[in-house]
């Protein structure tokens, strides 16, 4: 998209938006239904890697409250198979970045991974699926570690949340801004397009999601057409661009060098059937 056209499902804005703690705070309010006196944004721009041949995540925000809790909210605008294990990974890998070797694991904070989805994915029609820890032989049983996973869906049915949460959602689907927050929301979304160093940033940011997205292009082709692959050019394509938006760089390269790899992802992804 141009720059121009950018609303608050894309990650780049999302991110700058909720870069903004009288937004943030209020958003994450609603989701839990709880009062938040204050939150710190924790280096939630940086890639968290943990060693060499782990694999990088970038959060869109990282934020802690003053209790200590962690909050990670992403803005997800592509279903495929391996979102919850995604959030697992968030997870984990949130965590390992809390403790050092040697310290107890009581330092561990409550944290909660928050995708906000423009898409049903569990398909049950709900708005909000909140996922802890329960024993399968005594769901009264909680597991108590501390975590939580959210998936909110914008489709969903909104008669059972609050008021404002039902106004967000309906907002983060495309609707017109109904309530206070969401009229805030927009103002900043109008505004951040009109950011000049935001806008360089984000181009700069472009070119390399082009760059990767070429020279995937080029490799998937010579490797995968020329050799008389199956696969169609427009399938590669969708692939690349998942693998773009989900920045999963690597794998561009793995699939250049893989004629099966490639079948393997496309499956994955629903891009052909198994």
């Amino acid at each position: 998209k141009k720059y121009e056209e950018l609303d608050i499902t894309d990650p780049f804005i999302f991110a700058k938006v909720m870069s903004e703690k009288e937004l943030c705070k209020p958003l994450l309010e609603n989701i839990l239904n709880i009062k938040i006196r204050d939150i710190v944004y924790v280096d939630y721009e940086e890639t968290i890697q943990m060693t060499v041949k782990s694999k990088g995540i970038r959060l869109d925000i990282y934020v802690e409250d003053d209790d200590n809790t962690v909050f990670n909210l992403e803005m997800q605008t592509t279903t495929y198979k391996e979102l919850p294990k995604r959030s697992r990974y968030y997870q984990g890998i949130i965590d390992l970045n809390m403790i050092e070797k040697g310290e107890s694991y009581d330092i561990l904070k409550e944290s909660y991974v928050i995708f906000i989805c423009t898409f049903d994915f569990f398909e049950k029609g709900r708005s909000v699926y909140e996922f802890e820890n329960v024993c399968l032989e005594d769901s009264e049983i909680k597991l108590n570690d501390g975590t939580h996973k959210i998936f909110l869906n914008t489709k969903g049915d909104k008669s059972d949340i609050n008021k404002e949460l039902k106004s967000l959602l309906e907002y983060f689907d495309g609707s017109e801004p109904e309530s206070e927050l969401t009229r805030r929301i927009d103002r900043k979304v109008i505004a951040a397009r009109k950011n000049e160093r935001w806008r360089r940033e984000y181009m700069s940011y472009q070119m390399e999601l082009d760059r990767q997205y070429r020279n995937g292009r080029e490799e998937g082709i010579k490797e995968g057409m020329e050799k008389g692959s199956e696969l169609a050019t427009e399938n590669i394509n969708k692939l690349l661009k998942i693998l773009i938006v989900e920045k999963k760089y690597d794998e561009i390269e793995k699939i250049s060098e893989n004629k099966e790899y490639q079948k393997e992802l496309m499956k994955k992804y629903n891009i052909i059937e198994d």
